[in-house]
């Protein structure tokens, strides 16, 4: 499957089923993802080291597109940079850094459009020059206490996103039960389909399992499962569940087949 296919069915997983219904004008996400490719096709540079493209970006929208795209919250600038990294991974890139994406605002803009800037910034190991020898401070000299960090007051969209590289989590998902009985895929990304289609991730060949029966879904650093509106349901360890958190070792049921999430 493709990096923009990717993109788009992880970012449905965010908030399933919503966006079809308001994103009927304006900025598409995929359009950003489009452009970001783009960008670094347009800007490559030829190093010693490789072919170099940018991987820090600013995403700038109109305020109703803003409005639009802000129900994805954190999701949409992650997704965008892990589209930098996967593009670049796919095509022999070299980022000189982490991944990187923001997402503006400019009232100027009308809807629909936006504005893409791109950087190199090259992150590499410090050298700490060596520290002087101390001085023994007096018995009663009191340390003042650290600063609090100040709080990132932003809207979720609006905070930058990191992505070093592209996500892994040691885990993958193997089917327990019927003729696909020990199919094994790794749980990698942030979102993956279980269900009868060749198009899902996980193809369970199952008359009970609907075609795009259920999603793995990462949130945060834990991993839920999500019924699609599967005709026979989902269970976990027994339990049926619409949506649920998993880990290593649980059992989720997916009409009569098992699948079993274990660490790879």
């Amino acid at each position: 499957m493709g990096v923009l296919q990717e993109f788009e069915r992880r970012l449905e997983g965010a908030v399933e089923g919503f966006f079809a219904r308001i994103f009927r004008s304006g900025v598409q996400p995929v359009e950003l993802a489009k452009a970001v490719q783009r960008y670094g096709e347009d800007r490559q540079h030829v190093t010693e080291s490789g072919v170099v493209v940018p991987n820090v970006y600013r995403v700038t929208v109109s305020g109703k597109d803003h409005e639009r795209l802000a129900g994805y919250g954190t999701s949409l600038p992650r997704e965008l940079a892990e589209v930098v990294v996967r593009t670049a991974d796919e095509r022999g890139w070299t980022l000189r850094g982490p991944a990187r994406v923001r997402i503006e605002t400019d009232e100027q803009l009308r809807l629909g459009r936006f504005r893409l800037a791109g950087r190199v910034e090259v992150v590499e190991g410090t050298r700490r020059a060596a520290a002087p020898a101390r001085q023994p401070e007096p018995a009663a000299a009191a340390r003042p206490a650290p600063a609090p960090l100040a709080a990132d007051t932003r809207a979720p969209i609006d905070q930058t996103q990191v992505v070093g590289a592209v996500p892994t989590s040691g885990l993958s998902l193997v089917i327990r039960s019927g003729e696909s009985s020990g199919t094994r895929v790794p749980v990698n990304g942030t979102r993956l389909t279980a269900g009868r289609s060749s198009s899902c991730d996980l193809v369970v060949d199952d008359s009970t399992v609907s075609r795009e029966h259920a999603a793995f879904v990462r949130r945060g650093e834990a991993w839920w499962v999500v019924d699609l509106g599967s005709t026979n349901g989902t269970k976990v360890n027994g339990a049926r569940a619409a949506e649920h958190p998993i880990g290593p070792g649980d059992r989720i049921q997916l009409g009569d087949a098992v699948v079993e999430l274990v660490r790879s």
